[in-house]
């Protein structure tokens, strides 16, 4: 009874999982049907968006790359020859002037007093001067002394233009011969000059004459004022800085080239110029300058290069990129630089025939900052693709897009 018993529980247990399973979700007949429908071929038709660009044939410009920071052509430090109060002021930061404009006046009454007197001083010694020649007797005999004295001056001159004596040694019996020639009456005329003080007087007069020049500070070149705080009735001192004067209408930078590359640029050679603080433009300058020697600390050579700042956006001290133009290589087979892929660790290009990225192999030669030049792989006229590249497969479907 009790074995009846247990067969009809498991008979009815049986059936039960049976029923609950074929009502799970997927298990059905109608989703297996639905799976046989798929078209898996479909998935072959998948189709890569690209951009392309034609291969060409051109000339490949070679640089050699290097940082710097620009700098005016002309730049100077003005600062005062002599003291005084500024009385005229004709200059502000930032102020254009052109060479010979007046930039400070200082007050120069006691300098024109100065002048004065110096002129007074050189007429009264003129005077001493004409009493002492009248009183020199006029002694026309040819001094004997003097003739020997001259023959040896001449002979210590030839000898010295032939490289027979140093200069110090020509110095020192130039002098010893000039005072001998002074004794023996020879040199009266310097004589009376010293003893009646008109040499000393037209000195004075030079000395003061220059500095009432001094008075007034002009503009050595055309250029821009800078670093300057001074105002009018301020005194300044001899020696004391002014301001700076910038000729910003043409500026140079100067960059170190490694010593392996300063023997492929040349004088004139051309030089590209970007600067970040003025995104989007290129500015173009040349090589005016290589330094004869390389800096034995870092190994690298000095080139300035000159650029053109007809629109005045470029300013002393602004930090540039240089590329330096070195070699023209003409008539040569270019890819874009965006172009190359490297697998296996060789190096190949996409090119696109009847709707089909086609992966080839290249041989590459040299190189800038834009193309490379390709030896074999690819002929001029291919389009290689340039950007949706490195997801292809050889024999992918590509659509050229722009």
């Amino acid at each position: 009874m009790k074995i009846k018993t247990w067969m009809v529980i498991l008979i009815v247990v049986i059936v039960t999982g049976v029923v609950l399973w074929a009502f799970i979700p997927g298990n059905t007949t109608d989703k297996v049907e639905d799976q046989s429908n798929i078209n898996y071929d479909k998935l072959d038709e998948v189709v890569f968006d690209v951009q392309t660009s034609p291969i060409i044939k051109g000339n490949l410009l070679l640089y050699v790359n290097a940082n710097g920071i620009v700098r005016a052509s002309e730049e100077l430090e003005v600062t005062a020859k002599v003291s005084g109060i500024i009385n005229n002021l004709n200059i502000f930061e930032g102020k254009s002037v052109t060479k010979g404009d007046l930039l400070i006046g200082l007050d120069d009454r006691e300098y024109e007093l100065a002048l004065t007197d110096a002129k007074a001083k050189v007429t009264d010694a003129r005077i001493e001067y004409g009493f002492l020649m009248k009183e020199m007797t006029a002694d026309k005999t040819e001094n004997p002394q003097a003739v020997e004295i001259q023959k040896q001056i001449d002979r210590l001159e030839a000898n010295y233009k032939a490289g027979k004596l140093d200069e110090q040694k020509y110095n020192e019996q130039r002098d010893e011969l000039d005072m001998k020639l002074l004794f023996s009456g020879a040199k009266r005329e310097e004589v009376v000059l010293n003893k009646s003080g008109l040499t000393a007087a037209i000195n004075s007069y030079k000395r003061a004459k220059l500095n009432f020049e001094y008075t007034k500070i002009m503009a050595p070149f055309n250029g821009v004022v800078g670093d300057f705080d001074l105002v009018k009735g301020q005194r300044i001192n001899s020696g004391q800085k002014l301001c700076k004067l910038f000729n910003n209408s043409a500026l140079r930078i100067d960059v170190g080239v490694l010593e392996s590359d300063v023997t492929r640029i040349n004088i004139n050679g051309s030089a590209k110029i970007e600067i970040p603080s003025v995104p989007g433009q290129a500015f173009i300058g040349k090589v005016v300058n290589v330094s004869p020697y390389i800096d034995k600390e870092t190994k690298t050579c000095k080139v300035t290069i000159q650029i053109q700042n007809a629109s005045n956006k470029l300013k002393p001290g602004m930090f540039v990129k240089v590329n330096i133009e070195t070699t023209n290589l003409q008539n040569r087979v270019l890819i874009p630089k965006e172009a190359l892929l490297v697998r296996d660790k060789r190096p190949l290009v996409f090119v696109v025939e009847d709707g089909l990225a086609k992966w080839k192999y290249i041989e590459m030669g040299e190189q800038n900052d834009e193309f490379i030049e390709v030896l074999s792989g690819v002929e001029p006229g291919e389009n290689v693709i340039v950007e949706g590249q490195y997801t292809l497969a050889h024999d992918a479907k590509v659509k050229i897009i722009k």
